[in-house]
C-alpha cells in the first residue's frame, strides 16, 4: 500500500479537494482508503458521507481500531474513515505512532492499494501521525507569495518531523492550484518553487473550475464525473502524473 498525505498549513488551498479526488482517481486503479483526519470533515462530505459524532478516524486515539471505523462511499473501490467533527488534540497528552501502529496491528496494507489522509491545516499529533506513514507527501498551493511561503514553511515542517522522529522524508510534490496562466503573479509564483525546490517536485496545474466546489454540494468527486470539465481533466492528469512516480519510486 502506498499512502498519500495531502498537507497544507495555509487554509484555502484546496487541500481538501486535492485529497478527495486524488482519492476518488486512484479507485479507478485499485482499493483505496481514505482518512479525513481534519475535523472539519469536508473530505467525508466530498465523497457523499454523512458525519458520525462518535465514531470516526480521530476514535483510534481512544482505543478503537480503524478498521471499526470504515465506511463506504460513492465509488465502490473506495473506503472512507471518516472525521470526528468534536474530536479535541489537546485533550491528550500523547498520541505519537497510534496510525501507525494501527496500520501495522490491523495490516491495513493487506487490504488497499492506496491510501490518502487529507490533515488538518496545523503542526500537530495528527499530522505527525500521517506524515509517520507517509510514502508521499502532496503540498497543493495557490501560487502567490504567500502560498510559496507556505510550501517553503511546510517543507521545513516535514524535515523537523523526519528529524524528531529519525526516519527518511517521505517523498515530495507540490502541485499549483487555483492556477490562471494569464496572470503574471501566478507564472512568477511557479517559477519561485522551481529555483527553491526543484523543477521535479512541481506537478502540472489545477485551473479555475467552479465545478470543483460545487463537487462538494453533490458529494461527487469530479474525477468521477461523467461530465468533462477542465476540474476532472486536471485532476486525471495530476492522479496519472503520481501513479508514474510512485511506480518510479517501486
Amino acid at each position: 500500500m502506498k499512502t498519500i498525505v495531502v498537507s497544507n498549513r495555509k487554509g484555502g488551498s484546496a487541500k481538501t479537494t486535492t485529497a478527495v479526488n486524488i482519492a476518488s482517481g486512484l479507485a479507478k486503479h485499485g482499493s483505496v482508503l481514505l482518512l479525513d483526519f481534519d475535523t472539519q470533515g469536508h473530505a467525508s462530505i466530498g465523497v457523499g458521507c454523512d458525519l458520525d459524532e462518535h465514531l470516526g478516524v480521530h476514535s483510534i486515539f481512544d482505543g478503537k481500531t480503524l478498521s471499526e471505523t470504515f465506511i463506504p462511499t460513492v465509488h465502490e473501490n473506495l473506503t472512507l474513515s471518516p472525521a470526528l467533527v468534536f474530536f479535541d488534540v489537546y485533550d491528550y497528552s500523547d498520541l505519537s505512532g497510534v496510525l501507525k501502529n494501527r496500520f501495522k496491528r490491523e495490516k491495513i496494507a493487506d487490504f488497499f492499494d492506496y491510501c490518502v489522509i487529507d490533515t488538518p491545516p496545523t503542526f500537530d499529533a495528527l499530522l505527525k501521525n500521517s506524515l509517520e506513514v507517509a510514502d508521499i507527501v502532496l503540498i497543493p498551493f495557490v501560487p502567490h507569495h504567500l502560498g510559496v511561503v507556505a510550501v517553503g514553511q511546510m517543507m521545513r515542517a516535514l524535515y523537523k518531523s523526519a528529524s524528531d522522529f529519525n526516519r527518511k522524508i517521505a517523498e515530495v510534490f507540490i502541485l499549483p492550484v487555483m492556477f490562471n496562466p494569464h496572470v503574471n503573479e501566478h507564472k512568477d509564483s511557479l517559477e519561485k518553487v522551481k529555483i527553491s525546490f526543484g523543477k521535479s517536485k512541481l506537478l502540472s496545474p489545477i485551473g479555475i473550475d467552479i465545478k470543483l466546489a460545487q463537487q462538494f454540494e453533490t458529494g461527487t468527486p469530479i474525477t468521477l464525473d461523467t461530465k468533462r470539465s477542465k476540474g476532472l481533466k486536471d485532476y486525471s492528469r495530476c492522479v496519472s502524473e503520481i501513479l508514474a512516480k510512485l511506480e518510479v519510486k517501486g
